[in-house]
């Protein structure tokens, strides 16, 4: 029987082929047509289609529907609508995944057989690739279910479980807009390579001040941007890195105070570079601080750090 999100699809769909085949019958000779030069009518074919793919695209999500299910309609469409509205069914799906995520996570922690399965199986970074090298049934499942939805596997304290595999996206890149594109691209590396685990910091510091200055880059190209609001928590949140470090990688040692050779050396070497981004002028106005204790942590030089993260600002 056919379901009545799929009924109004076709029913929407039948009344367009008619107004174009009636349209094709009286010879498109009126002012009032659309034929761009061509002898076509395309325009106002790919705007009556676009509005019936987004009408159904709202009728998919007012369902509450799983993030594969979503993924699925736009694979098939997202090429067919324009930038704008292909920016807003990745938006779309992001908040599917975001709201499903419990819900998933909780299947990986539901008792201890799942964990127990992958700590046997996977003893090292986990590869979602290499699901078909699962032999148990259960875990194949899940794995299936974690990829098709476009999410990915991490491990941090010994414990496995699904995050959002932003690498999935970039199929949608050449689609969206310009803003969502470089989103799209940040957020790719952050899963790719998550900054931090099990309170450490797993990438280098010259790494850490590469992906701050594509985040102020982002800022200031994009500042109306849809995800604006969310690139700046991530600023925020790699300003920190930049001044403190992590628990289990502090920026200066907990017995010297003293700042960490290697982190001093990625900074100084930065500034060299120069460029007159807000973030390379903070960083010089706290490794000038420094300077003057030998680089070790003093009053001053943390009442800096301090109130540019309090403040928000780089």
């Amino acid at each position: 029987m056919m379901t009545m999100f799929h009924r109004k699809s076709f029913l929407r769909s039948a009344t367009i082929l008619a107004i174009v085949g009636v349209t094709l019958l009286s010879g498109c000779t009126t002012k009032d047509s659309n034929i761009d030069g061509t002898g076509e009518n395309k325009p106002t074919v790919q705007e009556d289609s676009q509005e019936i793919i987004m009408a159904d695209f709202n009728a998919l999500l007012e369902s509450d529907p799983k993030a594969d299910a979503v993924i699925a309609f736009m694979d098939k469409n997202i090429s067919n609508v324009s930038k704008e509205n292909a920016s807003v069914m990745v938006t779309k799906l992001e908040e599917v995944q975001k709201s499903g995520l419990s819900a998933l996570e909780e299947k990986y922690f539901n008792g201890e057989t799942i964990q127990s399965k992958m700590g046997e199986i996977y003893r090292s970074e986990f590869d979602l690739d290499k699901i078909e090298e699962t032999q148990d049934e259960e875990l194949k499942k899940l794995l299936v279910e974690t990829s098709d939805s476009g999410y990915k596997v991490e491990t941090a304290e010994g414990s496995f479980f699904p995050v959002i595999n932003y690498e999935f996206y970039k199929k949608y890149s050449s689609y969206v807009s310009e803003d969502m594109k470089d989103y799209i691209d940040i957020m790719s590396v952050e899963s790719n390579h998550v900054p931090v685990k099990d309170a450490a910091l797993i990438i280098g510091w010259d790494e850490m001040i590469t992906r701050a200055l594509a985040q102020e880059k982002f800022a200031e190209n994009h500042k109306n941007s849809v995800k604006a609001s969310e690139i700046g928590e991530l600023q925020k949140r790699y300003l920190t890195f930049m001044l403190y470090g992590a628990n289990n990688t502090p920026l200066f040692s907990y017995d010297s105070k003293v700042m960490v050779p290697d982190a001093k050396a990625a900074y100084l070497n930065a500034l060299k570079s120069g460029g007159d981004s807000a973030l390379m002028q903070k960083l010089g106005e706290y490794m000038d601080i420094l300077s003057k204790t030998n680089y070790k942590l003093s009053d001053e030089a943390e009442k800096f750090r301090k109130d540019a993260v309090e403040s928000k600002t780089l």
